[in-house]
C-alpha cells in the first residue's frame, strides 16, 4: 500500500452553537486524488481548512506528512499547496502574474532561479504566457484562477488540497487543469485532496470519493464502486410535472424498477439494470394512464450515486 501522506481522525469543529464537524475522518495516500464531496454546509471547507492551517480545530488527530498539526504546524505549511474559494484575495491585484508569483515563490524561501523554472513550466501547461505581464485586476476570472493554481503549485509541494479548483474556468483552460492535475499526481508521486461541484469532474479525476455529510464521513469508495453501491446502472428518467403520484407509484411498483429518486425539481430518476426492457415497462404504464410526459436515459453517473447516497444519508440522520 502506498505510504499515507495524510491522516485525519475524529475531527471535530463548532462555530458557537453551529456543528460544522462532528466526527470526520479520512486518509490520503501517495500519489492519489481524493475527492470530498457533500451538499453545501456538510463542511468541506471546513475540514479543508482545518489541514490548510487556516482555522484550528476543537478535537480529533491529524498527522500530515509525519508531522502532528497541533506541534508542527509551521513544518506542514511547507507541505502543501492550497487553492481556496476566495479566488480576488489570493493575489496581488496591482502585480503582474510574474510579479505576484516571485513574491509568494520568496515568501516560501524559492531561489528566483527556481521561481523562473516552475514559471515557465506552469505556464508553457497552461497556456498562459501571454498573461503573464497582466496585472492580476485585469485577467478574467477563469485566468485569475488559473494564477491562483500556479500560485499552489510553484514550490512543486507533495501535496495539495484544492477547494473548487476550476471554479469559472472555461472548459478548454478546465481540461487542461484536470490534464495537468492527472500528470502531477500519477507521474509525480503526489497526492491531491479536491472538492467539486462538478461531478464529471469528480468521476474523471478522483481515484476514491470521500462523501461528508453533517460534519462526518460515513462514505468511501471509487467513483465505480459508488455508482455500483446504488444497485442499478441505466435511469429512466420522467419529467416530474406531468407525472401524477399515482402513475409514479404504479411506475415503482414494476419489478424491472429497482428505485426512484427526485433528481432535481423537474426530474424523477427510475433506476434499472436493462435500459430497453425498463423503458418498455415504464411507457407501458404511462400509455395506460393516458400521460405524455417528456423522458430521458442515461447510463447511472456519479451524480446518480451523489444523489442517492445523500437522500439515505438524510433519512437515516433524521430518524
Amino acid at each position: 500500500m502506498s505510504p499515507t501522506y495524510l491522516s485525519a481522525q475524529h475531527v471535530q469543529k463548532s462555530y458557537g452553537k453551529t456543528v460544522a464537524l462532528r466526527d470526520a475522518s479520512l486518509d490520503l495516500y501517495q500519489g492519489e486524488i481524493l475527492a470530498l464531496l457533500g451538499p453545501n454546509g456538510a463542511g468541506k471547507t471546513t475540514l479543508i481548512k482545518i489541514l490548510a492551517t487556516l482555522l484550528t480545530k476543537d478535537a480529533g488527530q491529524v498527522n500530515i506528512l509525519g508531522y502532528d498539526l497541533d506541534k508542527h504546524p509551521a513544518e506542514i505549511r511547507h507541505a502543501f499547496g492550497y487553492v481556496g474559494q476566495d479566488t480576488e484575495r489570493s493575489a496581488y491585484a496591482r502585480l503582474t502574474v510574474t510579479e505576484n508569483l516571485h513574491f509568494f515563490g520568496m515568501l516560501r524561501g524559492m531561489r528566483k532561479q527556481q521561481v523562473d523554472a516552475q514559471i515557465d513550466k506552469l505556464a508553457a501547461y497552461f497556456d498562459f504566457r501571454a498573461n503573464l505581464d497582466k496585472q492580476f485586476t485585469h485577467l478574467s476570472g477563469g485566468q485569475k484562477q488559473t494564477v491562483v493554481i500556479m500560485r499552489a503549485l510553484l514550490h512543486d509541494p507533495p501535496l495539495a488540497y484544492l477547494d473548487e479548483p476550476t471554479k469559472g474556468l472555461d472548459p478548454i483552460i478546465a481540461k487542461k487543469i484536470r490534464a495537468f492535475l492527472k500528470h502531477f499526481v500519477q507521474q509525480e508521486k503526489k497526492s491531491l485532496l479536491l472538492t467539486s461541484h462538478v461531478l464529471s469532474e469528480v468521476d474523471e479525476l478522483a481515484d476514491r470519493v470521500a462523501l461528508i455529510h453533517r460534519g462526518t464521513i460515513p462514505i468511501f469508495g471509487t467513483p465505480d464502486e459508488l455508482k455500483a453501491s446504488i444497485g442499478a446502472t441505466e435511469s429512466i428518467e420522467i419529467e416530474r410535472d406531468a407525472l401524477p403520484a399515482s402513475t409514479r407509484a404504479k411506475i415503482e411498483q414494476l419489478p424491472l424498477v429497482l428505485f426512484s429518486m427526485e433528481r432535481n425539481s423537474h426530474w424523477v430518476a427510475f433506476g434499472v439494470q436493462d435500459a430497453l426492457a425498463g423503458a418498455e415497462a415504464i411507457i407501458r404504464v404511462i400509455r395506460e394512464d393516458n400521460v405524455r410526459p417528456r423522458f430521458r436515459h442515461h447510463t447511472v453517473s456519479l451524480e446518480d450515486a451523489f444523489v442517492h447516497h445523500i437522500g439515505e444519508l438524510a433519512e437515516k440522520f433524521e430518524q
